[in-house]
C-alpha cells in the first residue's frame, strides 16, 4: 500500500483510498480433511505457576501418535509425564476434536486437557504439519504435530537439519535451558559427533558448547529414538539421554523430546544452497514456549506462550501478529515488526535469538540468547489459489498495519483483502457513506454487506460493520457481479489497533506497514526526520481498528465533528520505544476517537513523552485488547 510523502489528514485517507447488526459466526471447519492419518506429537505443558516468582508447580510432557480422521476427531495414543503424579512416564490414550479453517486456522481439544483448546495453524510444510498453544486457558504450552510415514527405518532419516530445543529440566523453571545444533544422519543410524550450543538457567546462562560424540539414532515401530552421550551430570548438560523423535513424511522436520522429561527438539531440513532474505517470504504459522530466567537469581522467571503467524516480506522484514499469554495474565493480541539478516548458511545470531531457516525457507527455528529462553517454531502456510471470485485465505489484513491472518478483526476497522477476480474494474468511492455495493462488487461480513470503499481485480479495501460481534468470528466472502467467492473466516476482538505507515518519505523507501508512521505535529504538518516530534508537544497519530466509538456513527459514514466520536475503550495509550527497548509513556490523552468528516480512520492525539532519544522510534499503541508496536516516529 502506497502512501503519499506530503501529508495531512485528507491525505491519510486519500493514501488508503489509493493503496486501495452482524451475528456471531462458529469457527470454520471446512478444511477439516487436510488432517487425516497418523501424526508425531510432542507437546510440553507449565500450570500451576507460583503467582509471585512463575515458579512451575505442574509441568506435562506428552509423545506419541494421533490419528485424525479428517472429520473432525482424533484420537492419541502414547506416554505422558506429569510432575504431579510421579517421575516416570505413563500409557496414556484420549480422543478429542478439532477444527481447520479454509485458511490452516485450526482449534484443536488439548489432548492433556480436554475442557481445554490449543490454537495455531495447519502449515504447507510436512506437509500439513501443526503449531498450536493453549492461550485462553490456564497453560503455557506449545503443541507440535508432524505427518509420519507408515513404516519408518533408518533411512528414513537423512542429510543435514538445523535444530533447536527447549528444556524445563525436572520441571523446573529455574533449570530451563536452551539451544540449538546441526545434526547430521547417515541414514544408518549414525549422527557422531555433534556441537551443542545453548544456555542453563542454573548455570549463569553462559553460553556454553558442549561437543558429544557418538551420536546415534534408530527405529522400532512407529517412532525413533534419538541418543545423545551425556556430558557432565544432567544439570550441566544443554543435552543427554534418550529422546523420541519422528521425520515427517515429507523429510522436512524432525520433532522429538524426552517421554521422561520436559523438552521439545525441534528441527528443518538443512538448505541444500546458500540462503537469502528472500527465502523467508509469505505468510508462516508459529508457536512458541518462553522464559525470562534474566532475574532468575532471586528466584524469579517469566513464563509465557504464544501462537500467530508471520507476514515475511522477503526483505529480512517481517510484521508479526502474536496470541500471547504470560502465566498471570489473559491473552492478548500484539502486532510488530522484525528483522532478520540470514547469512549464507541460512542462520543469524542476533545476540537475543538464534534464527535457523531451513526446508528451502519453509521452516524457520528460533532459540533464546543468554537470558531469554524459547523455542518459537514458524512453518509456512500452504499456497491456496482459486477460480472465478476467490479470497487468498492468508490475506486478509488491517489496512494499516498488514498484520497477519491470526490478528484479530474489530468493529470499524478498514481491511484489505487480496486475491483474484474480485472486481471486473478498479474503482473507489468518491463519496460518503461508502457505499455496500461498489461497481456490482459486495463484501458479505458474517451475512452483512459492509462498506466498500475501494476494489480492484486483486484488493478490496472496505470496513468490518460495527455491529459485527467482538470476541467470535467474521466470515467474508466476496460478491462480484452475483457471483460468489469462498468464505474465510478470522477472529474478531473489541479492538485491533493498525497504525497508518508511510512507505516512501525524504527520499527512503519502507516496507508496507512498519515505516515512519503517519503522525502529525498540532498543526497538521507531518512529523519527518527534517521536523522531527519534541517532547511536551501535542502529536496526532492516524490509525484504525480502535473499535466501538460514542455517539455512534453509521457504517461508512463520515464522523462528525460536533459532537466528536470517542473510543468506548477507557484504557488506550501511547508509548515511545526506542531502539534499546526503553519505553517512554505519553503522559497524557487528550483525543480518541474518529477523524471528523472520514469513515473508518481513527486518531489519538499525545502528548510526547520526555527523554526518548533522538532517532526513527517506534511509535506503539495499546488498548485493552492489543498492543500494537510495528510503525516509527522521528524524535528529537
Amino acid at each position: 500500500m502506497m502512501k503519499t510523502p506530503k501529508f495531512h489528514v485528507v491525505a491519510v485517507c486519500a493514501a488508503v483510498v489509493c493503496a486501495g447488526s452482524a451475528g456471531a459466526q462458529t469457527f470454520d471447519n471446512s478444511g477439516n480433511g487436510t488432517l487425516n492419518g497418523a501424526y508425531f506429537v510432542r507437546q510440553v505443558l507449565t500450570a500451576n505457576f507460583n503467582s509471585n516468582t512463575s515458579a512451575i508447580g505442574r509441568a506435562v510432557s506428552l509423545v506419541g501418535t494421533m490419528t485424525f480422521d479428517g472429520k473432525g476427531n482424533y484420537s492419541f495414543n502414547g506416554q505422558i509425564l506429569d510432575s504431579t503424579v510421579g517421575t516416570s512416564p505413563k500409557a496414556y490414550s484420549v480422543t478429542g476434536q478439532y477444527a481447520v479453517e479454509s485458511n490452516g486456522m485450526i482449534q484443536i481439544k488439548n489432548p492433556i486437557d480436554t475442557s481445554d483448546t490449543e490454537y495455531g495453524g495447519v502449515s504447507g510444510i510436512g506437509p500439513n504439519a501443526i503449531v498450536a498453544s493453549a492461550t485462553e486457558g490456564p497453560y503455557d504450552d506449545i503443541f507440535v504435530a508432524i505427518p509420519i510415514s507408515t513404516s519408518p527405518s533408518n533411512s528414513t532419516l537423512q542429510g543435514s537439519y538445523q535444530v533447536g530445543f527447549l528444556d524445563f529440566l525436572q520441571g523446573n523453571a529455574s533449570q530451563v535451558r536452551d539451544g540449538y545444533y546441526t545434526l547430521t544422519a547417515d541414514g544408518k543410524g549414525g549422527i557422531g559427533s555433534v556441537a551443542v550450543k545453548g544456555a542453563m538457567a542454573n548455570q549463569n546462562s553462559t553460553a556454553t558448547t558442549q561437543n558429544l560424540s557418538g551420536v546415534t539414532y534408530s527405529f522400532s515401530g512407529q517412532t525413533g529414538t534419538l541418543t545423545f552421550p551425556t556430558a557432565g551430570t544432567p544439570t550441566t548438560a544443554l543435552v543427554s539421554g534418550s529422546k523420541t523423535f519422528q521425520v515427517s513424511s515429507d523429510g522436512n522436520i524432525v520433532l522429538g523430546g524426552s517421554a521422561s522429561g520436559f523438552d521439545i527438539l525441534v528441527g528443518v531440513k538443512a538448505l541444500s544452497g546458500s540462503a537469502s532474505n528472500s527465502m523467508f517470504q509469505g505468510t508462516y504459522y508459529l508457536a512458541a514456549l518462553e522464559n525470562d530466567a534474566s532475574d532468575v537469581s532471586n528466584g524469579n522467571n517469566s513464563i509465557d506462550s504464544l501462537y500467530g503467524s508471520a507476514l515475511a516480506l522477503g526483505q529480512g522484514n517481517s510484521i508479526n501478529h502474536f496470541r500471547w499469554v504470560f502465566f498471570d495474565q489473559s491473552g492478548f493480541d500484539y502486532t510488530s515488526d522484525a528483522f532478520t539478516n540470514f547469512g549464507t548458511d541460512g542462520t543469524e545470531n542476533d545476540g537475543f535469538f538464534q534464527t535457523m531457516m531451513g526446508a528451502g525457507g519453509q521452516g524457520v527455528i528460533q532459540t533464546g540468547v543468554s537470558t531469554f529462553y524459547t523455542l518459537t517454531v514458524h512453518f509456512a502456510a500452504a499456497n491456496y489459489t482459486g477460480t472465478g471470485p476467490f479470497i487468498n485465505p492468508v490475506q486478509i489484513w488491517n489496512a494499516g498495519s498488514f498484520a497477519p491472518i491470526t490478528n484479530s478483526v474489530a468493529p470499524g476497522e478498514y481491511i484489505s483483502i487480496f486475491g483474484t477476480g474480485l472486481a471486473g474494474a478498479t474503482q473507489q468511492a468518491q463519496s460518503f457513506p461508502y457505499p455496500t455495493n461498489l461497481g456490482g462488487v459486495q463484501v458479505m461480513v458474517n451475512g452483512v454487506a459492509a462498506p466498500v470503499q475501494y476494489v480492484s481485480s486483486n484488493q478490496i479495501n472496505m470496513l468490518i460493520p460495527y455491529g459485527t460481534t467482538s470476541n467470535g468470528f467474521a466470515t467474508f466472502q466476496v460478491i462480484n457481479n452475483g457471483s460468489a467467492s469462498n468464505k474465510v473466516t478470522v477472529y474478531t476482538n473489541d479492538s485491533a489497533p493498525g497504525v497508518f505507515a508511510l512507505t516512501s518519505v525524504g527520499g527512503q523507501n519502507f516496507p508496507a506497514g512498519i515505516g515512519p508512521a503517519a503522525v502529525t505535529h498540532a498543526d497538521g504538518t507531518l512529523i519527518t526526520q527534517s521536523s522531527p516530534a519534541k517532547a511536551g508537544e501535542t502529536a496526532v497519530l492516524y490509525l484504525t481498528g480502535l473499535g466501538k466509538v460514542s455517539p455512534a456513527v453509521a457504517d461508512g459514514a463520515a464522523a462528525p465533528s460536533n459532537p466528536l466520536s470517542q473510543t468506548t475503550d477507557v484504557a488506550i495509550g501511547i508509548d515511545i520505544q526506542d531502539r534499546n527497548g526503553a519505553f517512554y509513556h505519553s503522559p497524557s490523552i487528550a483525543f480518541s476517537g474518529l477523524t471528523p468528516g472520514f469513515a473508518g480512520l481513527y486518531q489519538i492525539n499525545f502528548v510526547v513523552p520526555s527523554g526518548v532519544p533522538s532517532g526513527l522510534q517506534w511509535v506503539n499503541v495499546n488498548t485493552s485488547a492489543a498492543y500494537t508496536s510495528e510503525a516509527k516516529i522521528y524524535m528529537q
